[in-house]
């Protein structure tokens, strides 16, 4: 398919739906593969969309930060990396960990709830806590009958079924929290208003010393100007990830296959990372060696890639006008029908902000577009591998390698 007459109409119907080798920092290099075999067109691209999709999403499922099922797909993303890129490596680091090992539903008034804790949280006693349940700011709380004490606390999650919670501003650290689903809030209202007796129960495990691996790949440039892509491969401990955010990964890797076939004016860096979901602890570990061993002003761009198939429309957020003008223009010259929408942050944000030492021009991209069939799917168990929206994956691929060939030219 040329890249000038890409007809999205017409791939959406092509597509339809989509029915150890380095432990050191040290780089290894690559195998004797034909990069531009790998993805050279968007047949190509779908198959391998497919394929490794099945691998990191599939067959591994949940993926969080330390976990050995995190390790596995880090040794998928780092083989596919030395199927073309010169200098691949693992860039491991340590944390504290803490999360959920068992919960229960949200019982009110003997109606049992979904209710989902939170990713890094705080567990309740072994035997539960149990009070009146009543409105709290924008979610719901547990209090005290007598002291009225928050003793837990539910935020709603705005785009469907319950996700991991996340606290209010005001709640004592120490406080519980959960997650409850949109549809259940008028259920919710009714039971807040009567001052019904509630009741929920979760367990967390402290570890220490968890494992991260950050996956790192360089293709080398006439020059050390860089241009650094990065997309989270860790998903939280509930879902497999699909679309958040392993088909972002997967767009990066097409991205590297695609430069490797070429000469480039800039140095071009790689970064499936770790602990996105915690934090930001991956990136901020590999900005902090960037710093120590002086190669952060290198990096002139950096690109931050997450979820980009929640829909066609790429949600570029840049304080550059400059980056999202070429973004524009690469829509138009590419006879792309989606429209990108544009926000307001400076591209800083999340796996990013750990750069902006550098004075980069910074881009973070999300997408929209397709919000009631992919947005639910946000953080929940079936983010699987059949709710990836190809025609998603070929436009990013599409506006992101013309992007880094334009930036390249420069």
């Amino acid at each position: 398919m040329n890249n000038k007459k890409l007809q999205r109409a017409e791939f959406i119907k092509m597509t339809g739906g989509l029915a150890f080798l380095m432990l050191s920092n040290k780089w290894s290099f690559a195998e004797s593969s034909l990069s531009s075999d790998l993805v050279p067109t968007a047949q190509k691209r779908q198959e391998y969309t497919i394929s490794l999709l099945k691998q990191l999403v599939t067959d591994i499922g949940p993926r969080p930060s330390g976990s050995k099922a995190y390790a596995k797909a880090a040794k998928i993303v780092l083989k596919e990396m030395q199927r073309s890129l010169p200098q691949v490596n693992y860039d491991k680091y340590e944390f504290d960990d803490w999360g959920p090992i068992s919960s229960s539903d949200l019982i009110v008034a003997g109606q049992h709830i979904e209710a989902i804790p939170q990713k890094r949280g705080f567990g309740t006693p072994a035997e539960g806590v149990n009070g009146i349940f009543k409105k709290e700011g924008s979610g719901y709380a547990i209090i005290d009958g007598q002291s009225t004490q928050i003793l837990a606390y539910f935020s709603v999650n705005q785009y469907g079924r319950a996700i991991a919670g996340s606290g209010g501003g005001n709640l004592d650290k120490s406080v519980p929290v959960f997650g409850l689903g949109k549809q259940d809030i008028p259920l919710l209202d009714r039971l807040a208003k009567n001052k019904s007796h509630a009741w929920i129960k979760s367990e967390y495990k402290p570890v220490h010393k968890a494992p991260g691996i950050n996956v790192i790949g360089r293709i080398p440039g006439k020059s050390k100007n860089e241009i650094l892509i990065i997309a989270h491969l860790d998903s939280i401990f509930n879902t497999p990830g699909a679309n958040d955010n392993a088909a972002s990964v997967i767009v990066m890797l097409m991205l590297a296959h695609a430069a490797s076939a070429r000469q480039n004016n800039h140095t071009l860096t790689f970064v499936a990372s770790d602990s996105e979901e915690y934090v930001f602890e991956g990136a901020y570990h590999y900005a902090n060696s960037r710093i120590a061993d002086n190669t952060m002003q290198d990096i002139k761009y950096v690109l931050n890639f997450d979820s980009l198939t929640y829909g066609p429309n790429l949600w570029i957020n840049s304080k550059d006008q400059g980056v999202k003008d070429m973004i524009r223009d690469i829509h138009k010259d590419l006879n792309i029908e989606s429209k990108p929408i544009y926000g307001e942050n400076d591209g800083f944000v999340m796996d990013s902000l750990p750069f902006k030492p550098s004075g980069a021009r910074a881009l973070h991209a999300n997408s929209r577009g397709y919000d009631e069939k992919t947005l639910p799917v946000y953080h929940r168990p079936d983010d699987t591998a059949d709710k990836v929206p190809l025609d998603c994956v070929e436009i990013s691929f599409q506006v992101f390698d013309e992007f880094i060939k334009r930036v390249d030219r420069m």
